[in-house]
Protein backbone atom coordinates (compact mmCIF):
# COMPACT_ATOMS: atom_id res chain seq x y z
CA UNK A 1 0.00 0.00 0.00
CA UNK A 2 1.33 3.43 -0.95
CA UNK A 3 1.98 5.37 2.26
CA UNK A 4 2.79 8.69 0.57
CA UNK A 5 0.38 11.55 1.08
CA UNK A 6 -1.34 12.43 -2.16
CA UNK A 7 -2.09 16.01 -1.22
CA UNK A 8 -3.09 17.18 -4.65
CA UNK A 9 -5.59 14.35 -5.03
CA UNK A 10 -7.73 15.65 -2.15
CA UNK A 11 -10.14 18.24 -3.49
CA UNK A 12 -12.67 18.13 -0.66
CA UNK A 13 -12.57 17.51 3.06
CA UNK A 14 -14.33 14.19 2.52
CA UNK A 15 -11.50 13.13 0.21
CA UNK A 16 -8.95 14.42 2.71
CA UNK A 17 -10.40 12.22 5.44
CA UNK A 18 -10.39 9.19 3.16
CA UNK A 19 -6.73 9.78 2.34
CA UNK A 20 -5.95 10.12 6.06
CA UNK A 21 -7.78 6.84 6.70
CA UNK A 22 -5.74 5.12 3.98
CA UNK A 23 -2.47 6.31 5.49
CA UNK A 24 -3.42 5.34 9.02
CA UNK A 25 -4.50 1.93 7.81
CA UNK A 26 -1.10 1.46 6.17
CA UNK A 27 0.55 2.27 9.52
CA UNK A 28 -1.51 -0.34 11.37
CA UNK A 29 -3.55 2.09 13.46
CA UNK A 30 -6.47 0.16 14.97
CA UNK A 31 -9.23 2.70 14.21
CA UNK A 32 -8.06 4.59 11.13
CA UNK A 33 -11.44 5.96 10.02
CA UNK A 34 -12.34 7.35 13.43
CA UNK A 35 -8.84 8.78 13.96
CA UNK A 36 -8.84 10.50 10.56
CA UNK A 37 -12.19 12.15 11.26
CA UNK A 38 -11.15 13.28 14.73
CA UNK A 39 -7.90 14.74 13.45
CA UNK A 40 -9.77 16.69 10.79
CA UNK A 41 -12.30 17.87 13.37
CA UNK A 42 -9.40 19.06 15.52
CA UNK A 43 -7.79 20.95 12.64
CA UNK A 44 -11.06 22.53 11.53
CA UNK A 45 -12.70 23.04 14.92
CA UNK A 46 -15.59 20.94 13.64
CA UNK A 47 -18.06 18.48 15.08
CA UNK A 48 -19.99 15.79 13.20
CA UNK A 49 -22.68 18.25 12.11
CA UNK A 50 -20.07 20.65 10.74
CA UNK A 51 -18.46 17.79 8.84
CA UNK A 52 -21.77 16.80 7.28
CA UNK A 53 -22.34 20.40 6.21
CA UNK A 54 -18.82 21.27 5.07
CA UNK A 55 -17.18 17.99 4.11
CA UNK A 56 -17.92 18.45 0.43
CA UNK A 57 -16.29 21.88 0.24
CA UNK A 58 -12.87 22.42 -1.39
CA UNK A 59 -9.94 22.03 1.02
CA UNK A 60 -7.78 24.95 1.99
CA UNK A 61 -4.08 24.23 1.47
CA UNK A 62 -3.06 25.26 4.98
CA UNK A 63 -5.67 22.91 6.45
CA UNK A 64 -4.39 20.09 4.24
CA UNK A 65 -0.85 20.69 5.43
CA UNK A 66 -1.83 20.75 9.11
CA UNK A 67 -3.91 17.61 8.72
CA UNK A 68 -0.94 15.89 7.03
CA UNK A 69 1.36 16.86 9.89
CA UNK A 70 -0.98 15.35 12.47
CA UNK A 71 -1.64 12.21 10.43
CA UNK A 72 2.12 11.64 10.18
CA UNK A 73 2.35 11.85 13.97
CA UNK A 74 -0.45 9.34 14.37
CA UNK A 75 1.25 7.03 11.87
CA UNK A 76 4.09 6.65 14.40
CA UNK A 77 1.36 5.33 16.74
CA UNK A 78 1.49 8.42 18.93
CA UNK A 79 -1.83 8.43 20.83
CA UNK A 80 -4.53 10.66 19.44
CA UNK A 81 -4.96 12.24 22.87
CA UNK A 82 -1.35 13.46 22.93
CA UNK A 83 -1.70 14.85 19.41
CA UNK A 84 -4.82 16.85 20.25
CA UNK A 85 -3.75 17.46 23.86
CA UNK A 86 -7.15 16.44 25.18
CA UNK A 87 -8.73 13.32 26.71
CA UNK A 88 -12.33 12.93 27.91
CA UNK A 89 -13.02 11.65 31.41
CA UNK A 90 -16.33 11.49 33.25
CA UNK A 91 -17.82 14.10 30.91
CA UNK A 92 -14.94 16.56 31.33
CA UNK A 93 -12.09 17.34 28.94
CA UNK A 94 -8.63 17.00 30.43
CA UNK A 95 -5.43 18.40 29.00
CA UNK A 96 -2.83 15.66 28.60
CA UNK A 97 0.81 15.46 27.52
CA UNK A 98 3.32 12.59 27.48
CA UNK A 99 4.11 13.57 31.10
CA UNK A 100 0.85 11.95 32.24
CA UNK A 101 -1.08 8.77 31.67
CA UNK A 102 -4.08 9.15 29.38
CA UNK A 103 -7.30 8.94 31.45
CA UNK A 104 -9.28 5.80 30.72
CA UNK A 105 -12.82 4.56 31.20
CA UNK A 106 -11.60 1.92 33.65
CA UNK A 107 -10.67 4.71 36.05
CA UNK A 108 -14.14 6.21 35.81
CA UNK A 109 -15.32 3.09 37.66
CA UNK A 110 -13.05 4.00 40.57
CA UNK A 111 -14.61 7.46 40.69
CA UNK A 112 -18.14 6.03 40.48
CA UNK A 113 -17.33 3.67 43.34
CA UNK A 114 -16.00 6.42 45.60
CA UNK A 115 -18.59 9.15 45.00
CA UNK A 116 -21.38 7.55 47.09
CA UNK A 117 -19.03 7.44 50.10
CA UNK A 118 -18.17 11.16 50.06
CA UNK A 119 -19.78 13.23 52.80
CA UNK A 120 -19.95 16.98 53.17
CA UNK A 121 -16.70 18.22 54.68
CA UNK A 122 -14.64 15.14 53.79
CA UNK A 123 -10.91 15.36 53.14
CA UNK A 124 -9.79 13.43 50.08
CA UNK A 125 -6.26 12.48 49.01
CA UNK A 126 -5.60 11.27 45.46
CA UNK A 127 -2.10 9.85 45.00
CA UNK A 128 -0.34 9.16 41.69
CA UNK A 129 -2.70 11.81 40.37
CA UNK A 130 -1.18 12.30 36.91
CA UNK A 131 -3.51 14.58 34.96
CA UNK A 132 -5.58 15.06 38.11
CA UNK A 133 -8.60 13.38 36.55
CA UNK A 134 -9.63 11.50 39.71
CA UNK A 135 -9.03 14.35 42.16
CA UNK A 136 -10.66 16.99 39.98
CA UNK A 137 -13.66 14.85 39.09
CA UNK A 138 -14.29 13.98 42.74
CA UNK A 139 -14.21 17.68 43.60
CA UNK A 140 -16.51 18.72 40.75
CA UNK A 141 -19.01 15.90 41.18
CA UNK A 142 -19.15 16.52 44.93
CA UNK A 143 -19.79 20.20 44.28
CA UNK A 144 -22.56 19.25 41.85
CA UNK A 145 -24.11 17.26 44.72
CA UNK A 146 -23.83 20.29 47.04
CA UNK A 147 -21.02 18.69 49.04
CA UNK A 148 -17.97 20.67 50.06
CA UNK A 149 -14.80 18.57 50.04
CA UNK A 150 -11.11 19.29 50.49
CA UNK A 151 -9.06 17.52 47.83
CA UNK A 152 -5.29 17.03 47.77
CA UNK A 153 -3.58 15.58 44.71
CA UNK A 154 -0.06 14.18 44.93
CA UNK A 155 2.43 12.78 42.46
CA UNK A 156 6.15 12.07 42.34
CA UNK A 157 6.37 13.99 39.04
CA UNK A 158 6.39 17.79 39.16
CA UNK A 159 5.56 17.86 35.45
CA UNK A 160 2.44 15.80 36.11
CA UNK A 161 1.42 18.11 38.96
CA UNK A 162 1.74 21.05 36.60
CA UNK A 163 -0.74 19.39 34.24
CA UNK A 164 -3.07 18.63 37.17
CA UNK A 165 -2.97 22.26 38.28
CA UNK A 166 -3.71 23.45 34.74
CA UNK A 167 -6.67 21.10 34.50
CA UNK A 168 -8.00 22.20 37.88
CA UNK A 169 -7.83 25.84 36.84
CA UNK A 170 -9.48 25.16 33.48
CA UNK A 171 -12.32 23.15 35.02
CA UNK A 172 -12.86 25.30 38.09
CA UNK A 173 -11.75 22.76 40.69
CA UNK A 174 -10.04 23.85 43.88
CA UNK A 175 -7.40 21.28 44.73
CA UNK A 176 -4.11 21.33 46.59
CA UNK A 177 -1.11 19.64 44.98
CA UNK A 178 1.87 18.05 46.74
CA UNK A 179 4.96 16.54 45.17
CA UNK A 180 5.50 13.32 47.04
CA UNK A 181 6.71 9.77 46.59
CA UNK A 182 3.49 8.19 47.88
CA UNK A 183 3.19 9.26 51.55
CA UNK A 184 6.71 10.75 51.85
CA UNK A 185 5.53 14.37 52.11
CA UNK A 186 1.87 13.86 52.97
CA UNK A 187 0.62 15.49 56.14
CA UNK A 188 -2.60 15.17 58.09
CA UNK A 189 -5.37 12.60 57.87
CA UNK A 190 -8.03 11.94 55.27
CA UNK A 191 -11.49 10.45 55.07
CA UNK A 192 -10.82 8.94 51.65
CA UNK A 193 -7.62 8.02 49.83
CA UNK A 194 -7.75 7.08 46.14
CA UNK A 195 -4.86 5.71 44.10
CA UNK A 196 -4.40 4.55 40.53
CA UNK A 197 -0.80 3.33 40.89
CA UNK A 198 1.49 1.78 38.29
CA UNK A 199 0.45 -1.87 38.26
CA UNK A 200 1.66 -3.47 35.04
CA UNK A 201 4.28 -6.17 35.44
CA UNK A 202 7.66 -5.01 34.11
CA UNK A 203 8.02 -7.83 31.61
CA UNK A 204 4.54 -7.21 30.22
CA UNK A 205 5.19 -3.58 29.24
CA UNK A 206 7.12 -4.64 26.14
CA UNK A 207 4.06 -6.52 24.85
CA UNK A 208 1.66 -3.59 25.11
CA UNK A 209 0.30 -1.64 22.15
CA UNK A 210 2.79 0.85 20.68
CA UNK A 211 0.58 3.73 21.82
CA UNK A 212 1.23 2.70 25.42
CA UNK A 213 4.75 1.27 25.51
CA UNK A 214 6.30 3.90 23.24
CA UNK A 215 4.54 7.05 24.38
CA UNK A 216 2.94 6.86 27.82
CA UNK A 217 5.21 7.54 30.84
CA UNK A 218 6.82 4.33 32.06
CA UNK A 219 6.84 5.77 35.56
CA UNK A 220 3.03 5.59 35.51
CA UNK A 221 2.96 2.04 34.12
CA UNK A 222 5.68 -0.10 35.68
CA UNK A 223 4.48 -1.89 38.81
CA UNK A 224 7.63 -4.01 39.27
CA UNK A 225 8.14 -7.72 38.61
CA UNK A 226 4.74 -8.77 39.94
CA UNK A 227 2.91 -5.47 39.51
CA UNK A 228 2.23 -5.19 43.24
CA UNK A 229 5.18 -3.19 44.59
CA UNK A 230 3.30 0.07 45.09
CA UNK A 231 0.22 -1.66 46.47
CA UNK A 232 2.35 -3.12 49.24
CA UNK A 233 3.68 0.32 50.18
CA UNK A 234 0.30 2.03 49.91
CA UNK A 235 -1.65 -0.54 51.92
CA UNK A 236 1.09 -0.73 54.57
CA UNK A 237 1.26 3.05 55.13
CA UNK A 238 -2.23 4.35 54.33
CA UNK A 239 -3.67 3.48 57.75
CA UNK A 240 -1.59 6.22 59.36
CA UNK A 241 -3.21 8.80 57.09
CA UNK A 242 -6.81 7.59 57.21
CA UNK A 243 -9.27 8.57 59.91
CA UNK A 244 -10.94 5.74 61.77
CA UNK A 245 -13.33 4.23 59.27
CA UNK A 246 -11.64 5.97 56.35
CA UNK A 247 -11.89 4.52 52.85
CA UNK A 248 -8.94 3.33 50.76
CA UNK A 249 -9.86 2.88 47.08
CA UNK A 250 -7.36 1.37 44.65
CA UNK A 251 -7.58 0.85 40.91
CA UNK A 252 -6.18 -2.57 39.99
CA UNK A 253 -5.29 -4.71 37.03
CA UNK A 254 -7.92 -7.20 35.89
CA UNK A 255 -6.11 -10.14 37.53
CA UNK A 256 -4.98 -8.46 40.78
CA UNK A 257 -8.17 -8.53 42.81
CA UNK A 258 -7.32 -11.47 45.07
CA UNK A 259 -3.75 -10.31 45.76
CA UNK A 260 -4.74 -6.73 46.63
CA UNK A 261 -7.66 -7.87 48.79
CA UNK A 262 -5.25 -10.11 50.72
CA UNK A 263 -2.81 -7.24 51.21
CA UNK A 264 -5.58 -5.08 52.65
CA UNK A 265 -6.96 -7.74 54.98
CA UNK A 266 -3.45 -8.46 56.23
CA UNK A 267 -3.24 -4.80 57.30
CA UNK A 268 -6.59 -5.06 59.16
CA UNK A 269 -8.78 -3.30 56.60
CA UNK A 270 -12.37 -4.43 56.83
CA UNK A 271 -15.33 -4.73 54.45
CA UNK A 272 -12.79 -5.25 51.68
CA UNK A 273 -14.45 -5.74 48.30
CA UNK A 274 -13.76 -5.70 44.59
CA UNK A 275 -15.76 -3.58 42.15
CA UNK A 276 -16.24 -5.06 38.70
CA UNK A 277 -17.32 -3.53 35.42
CA UNK A 278 -20.31 -4.61 33.35
CA UNK A 279 -18.16 -7.25 31.70
CA UNK A 280 -17.29 -8.79 35.05
CA UNK A 281 -13.68 -7.59 35.04
CA UNK A 282 -12.17 -6.46 38.34
CA UNK A 283 -11.46 -2.71 38.28
CA UNK A 284 -10.86 -1.54 41.84
CA UNK A 285 -10.63 -2.73 45.43
CA UNK A 286 -12.18 -0.84 48.36
CA UNK A 287 -11.42 -1.30 52.04
CA UNK A 288 -11.98 0.58 55.28
CA UNK A 289 -9.49 1.43 58.00
CA UNK A 290 -9.66 -0.51 61.27
CA UNK A 291 -12.92 0.64 62.86
CA UNK A 292 -14.91 1.01 59.65
CA UNK A 293 -17.24 -1.88 60.35
CA UNK A 294 -18.41 -0.04 63.47
CA UNK A 295 -18.99 3.13 61.51
CA UNK A 296 -20.59 1.48 58.49
CA UNK A 297 -22.48 -1.41 60.06
CA UNK A 298 -23.15 0.00 63.52
CA UNK A 299 -21.44 -2.94 65.23
CA UNK A 300 -19.66 -2.53 68.55
CA UNK A 301 -17.06 -5.20 68.04
CA UNK A 302 -15.56 -6.86 64.98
Amino acid sequence: MNSSFELGMCGTYYELVHEGERLLTSAGCPEPAADARLLLFFVMGWNLTDFAAGGGKPCEDDKKAEFLRLVKRRMTREPLQYITGTAPFFGYDFHVTPDVLIPRFDTEILVESVLPHIKNGDRVLDMCTGSGCIAITLFLESANAAKTVSVTASDISEAALGIARDNAAALGAQIKTVRSDLFERIEGTYDIITVNPPYIETEVIGTLDPEVRLFEPRLALDGSDDGLALYRRIVRDAGRYLVSGGLLALEIGYDQSKAVEELMRAESYVNVSTVRDLGGNARCVLGYAAQTAQAVCGLENI
